[in-house]
């Protein structure tokens, strides 16, 4: 697999792995045994920004913009969790150097990051769920999602695709004058394909055959660190959310911080992630 280096992040330097689809840009910084970062539906690979000075060295910060998100290519495909593992197995090969790694997950990028360490036991030395939702019923797109897979086979299509186009941009230019969140993740969010956004969505959260998939975390060695946490009063990852996923990681450290929402490690800083991960 062709790997091509970049021009540098404030703390993180670029590099694209080329597949057969196209380009996965990955962000990385430092050297040693990899913690992979993965975003959630609203960020990309620079939404770990902040964590890379915080890691000790002997640790490098591998966090991609998955595929159809961020600076990575959109190709016309199904983004479904098979492509974004088999994409997840090509990242590691190829810029891990061989040693089990740490799995972290913002978000929806928390089940990706969990399914992986599923498939891959042995090599996985510690998995952090950060504000991640559990797969559950009644998951319905939104319809400009819908739209995004709608055939143009009437003018009613057509007109309706020509609105979510109109208004995509719209939202990620109201997104920009947000302070919550850094430049460089706003930027990367108005570059996500809508098609891989609400793939990505259903595949991961509205598809419940994944439960019997995420029961197998149990199975994982009585080595692997877990870590799950969250922000006190987040409505994506809440109570429910907390208590599903402690089924499945009964050994797992709970740490809710006070504060911050979803978001809270954008808002707060990554101490509280990077104190787990240098110990």
């Amino acid at each position: 697999m062709a790997v091509r280096r970049g021009q540098d992040s404030p703390a993180l330097e670029r590099a694209w792995l080329e597949f057969p689809w196209g380009r996965l840009n990955v962000w990385r910084a430092g050297e040693g045994p990899a913690v992979v970062a993965l975003h959630g539906l609203g960020g990309s690979g620079r939404y770990w920004n902040g964590l890379a000075p915080l890691l000790k060295p002997g640790r490098t910060l591998l966090s991609p913009d998955l595929a159809g998100f961020g600076q990575s290519d959109k190709p016309a495909l199904r983004y479904d969790r098979e492509f974004h593992l088999a994409n997840l197995d090509g990242l590691i090969d190829t810029l891990g150097d061989g040693a089990p790694v740490v799995l972290v997950g913002h978000s929806i990028g928390g089940v990706l990051a969990a399914l992986w360490a599923v498939r891959h036991p042995q090599r996985t030395a510690g998995l952090a769920l950060i504000s991640t939702p559990f797969p559950r019923e009644g998951i319905v797109p939104p319809p400009a999602l819908r739209i995004a897979h709608s055939p143009p086979d009437d003018r009613g299509s057509e007109i309706a695709i020509g609105v979510v186009r109109t208004v995509w941009p719209l939202v990620h230019l109201a997104a920009r004058a947000s302070r919550r969140y850094p430049a460089e993740v706003i930027s990367d969010y108005g570059r996500q394909s809508i098609a891989a956004r609400a793939d990505t969505m259903w595949t991961l959260l509205g598809d419940l055959s994944i439960e019997e998939e995420l029961e197998k975390l149990r199975d994982l060695p009585p080595s692997t660190s877990a870590l799950l946490l969250s922000a006190a009063g987040d409505p994506h990852s809440g109570d429910t959310e907390l208590t599903r996923w402690r089924r499945f990681l009964p050994n797992a450290e709970i740490n809710i911080v006070p504060r911050g929402g979803h978001q809270f490690l954008l808002r707060d800083g990554f101490t509280p992630l990077a104190d787990w991960i240098n110990r």
